[in-house]
């Protein structure tokens, strides 16, 4: 959208001034009537000035306020979120942004002051409302600089933070000029215009810049903020300015205000709330807990939602639920143990904080991310909320974050060990690719280059393929540390899978045939025919995963499979034989095997 931002940014300068100089005169009469201004033949061209360039700089305001909007707005960020409340902001800051232009030029106008008027200029709940928020706005936004100097994160928050503090700056500077500029020496209808126009002036900064301070002070705290300022976020979202927006446009005519007699006042009440803010913002960045690395955060599933199983599991499907345009809303993750026999089925826990299709928007076809290990103990996943892909340890419900958050063009393909102990997760891009090896136990991870498809993983690295250069593709094998240790040629779309050792690879063909290579040398050890009756021209056997005595399952094209087409293989005779009690159930799809384990 910023292409089109572009292109209507010079429309906006051309097109608005013209239209905010027209104005009409119910316009004129609704700002006296707010005012309680007698509007006479020779103050009213004192109004006309005042709205036309209030109207023109609020205008111009709000249209790049909204081309900001149209130009960071994607197809991604059409949710429906916690933050709703949220999408008014840019054109709001850039209303604001012309509220204070606006009260700049017309103080230019003007002879600077230092006494007061003597006239309060809005009612004491507009002052109370600004102080608060100012206050707040202060206490978060010092709250993201503790938490950035403390813990040396959330810097993206800082331009906030200055924003922050620029609005709590100017909004009682130009307060402040709008009280002490001396009174223009005229009539007194005049004059009265003159205090109309300060008036509503100190109502717009006041009211706007509440807002606008609150607003850009919870950009400026953490990403993902604690529940309670979550909480009171989405409360002032939702009330503020509702309440500004009616203290704001409330008829309020200015009255006279008491001498003080003590001029040390209002500066001890600002350094007052100015030392509030910033103790209040320092002790809420002292009192959360660091920031872990992405590699090291680690938590426990919700109570009720323990998502945890004593028994391996043997596959994770996603149900087939709704329509094609909300199967979205009633699908999780489903995982099942494997089964003891036909009369002792096993269980199924639900993976509740597993994303469950890639895009966050519209049907898409392709699920997220989800492997299991061969054990069945292990999983790795996108977490819905955070975007990251997720460790969870099945047995104790225990987890840890693997990467950051993630867009939907960065999101990987996981393979895990069969032991579930290493994970790869590759990113693939066209013509290059780069992997990930961690382990699920925690620690800082390696990346691995040039990779396009990891074939498996063992105890001592990993076996993938290369992306092609110069139309050659090859077979790396890749140690703990990240290091290449071989290199062989290879076909990029050879239909492979790594033996649970790590140490031999097995490759299947479309004419039904089962190689066992040596990854090192790419060499072929072994040479058996499947001993099935598969379809002629049909597809190559997938690879899906191995049991305890050393067989591979695989899906076949079968001439005569009906509705069963796993097979169980030895990988020494070509044998094969049924996979009773494996597999996925008939209402789910997206199948991923975890540990095979036949009756």
């Amino acid at each position: 959208m910023l292409p089109i931002a572009l292109v209507l940014a010079p429309i906006v300068l051309i097109v608005v001034p013209p239209l905010t100089d027209l104005v009409e005169p119910r316009q004129i009469e609704r700002f006296a009537l707010r005012q309680g201004l007698v509007l006479t033949p020779s103050n009213g061209d004192r109004v006309l000035t005042y709205l036309r360039v209030t109207r023109r700089w609020r205008a111009l305001g709000l249209g790049f306020g909204l081309l900001a909007l149209l130009a960071g707005f994607t197809a991604e960020s059409m949710t429906i979120s916690p933050f709703l409340p949220f999408l008014p902001f840019l054109p709001f800051l850039g209303w604001f942004t012309g509220v204070l232009v606006a009260e700049a030029r017309l103080a230019r106008a003007r002879p600077a002051g230092r006494a007061g008027l003597g006239l309060r200029l809005v009612p004491r709940g507009v002052t109370l409302l600004w102080a608060l928020s100012a206050v707040t706005a202060g206490a978060l936004a010092c709250h993201g600089v503790a938490r950035y100097l403390r813990f040396g994160a959330d810097a993206a928050a800082l331009p906030w933070t200055a924003v922050t503090a620029a609005a709590v700056a100017a909004v009682p500077v130009l307060l402040r000029g709008l009280r002490t500029r001396p009174l223009p020496d005229e009539p007194a209808d005049r004059v009265a215009a003159e205090v109309a126009a300060r008036s509503r002036s100190a109502h717009a900064l006041a009211t706007g810049g509440a807002v606008a301070a609150l607003w850009c002070g919870f950009r400026s705290t953490a990403p993902d903020p604690p529940d309670a300022i979550r909480a009171l976020f989405l409360l002032t979202s939702l009330v503020v300015p509702f309440v500004a927006l009616a203290m704001g446009t409330h008829s309020w005519r200015p009255v006279p205000r008491p001498h003080r007699g003590r001029r040390w006042a209002a500066p001890a009440t600002a350094l007052a709330a100015v030392a509030a803010a910033v103790a209040t913002g320092v002790a809420l960045a002292w009192s959360v807990p660091a920031p872990p690395p992405p590699d090291a955060v680690a938590w426990t599933a919700p109570k009720g939602h323990e998502e945890t199983s004593s028994r391996p599991i043997g596959h994770a499907a996603l149900p087939k639920c709704g329509t094609r345009l909300t199967f979205r809303r009633c699908t999780a993750w489903e995982l099942f143990s494997v089964d003891d026999g036909p009369d002792d089925p096993g269980d199924s826990v639900m993976a509740l904080q597993a994303a469950t299709f890639a895009g966050r928007r519209g049907p898409l076809p392709r699920p997220a991310p989800f492997a299991l290990s061969g054990d069945g103990f292990h999983a790795v996943y996108l977490h819905s909320r955070t975007r990251r892909m997720v460790h969870h340890d099945l047995r104790t419900g225990a987890r840890h974050d693997l990467t950051g958050p993630l867009t939907d063009a960065e999101l990987p393909v996981p393979v895990l060990s069969h032991d579930g102990r290493l994970v790869t997760l590759t990113t693939a891009r066209p013509g290059t690719g780069t992997t990930l090896l961690a382990g699920t136990g925690g620690g800082r991870g390696v990346r691995v280059p040039g990779i396009a498809r990891v074939l498996g993983v063992g105890p001592r690295g990993f076996t993938a393929v290369t992306a092609p250069e110069g139309g050659r593709a090859e077979l790396v094998t890749v140690d703990p540390a990240g290091a290449v240790r071989t290199r062989a040629p290879f076909d990029p779309e050879a239909v492979a899978g790594l033996f649970p050792d790590g140490r031999r690879l097995l490759i299947l063909t479309r004419d039904g045939e089962a190689a066992t290579v040596d990854p090192a040398t790419g060499t072929t050890t072994r040479r058996v025919r499947i001993r099935a009756a598969l379809t002629e021209d049909g597809h190559a056997p997938e690879l899906l995963g191995w049991d305890a005595r050393g067989r591979f399952l695989a899906r076949l094209d079968l001439d005569d499979a009906g509705d069963d087409d796993l097979r169980l293989v030895d990988p020494a005779t070509g044998k094969t034989s049924e996979a009773p009690g494996v597999g996925p159930v008939e209402s789910h799809r997206f199948p991923v095997i975890g540990k095979v384990d036949p009756w």
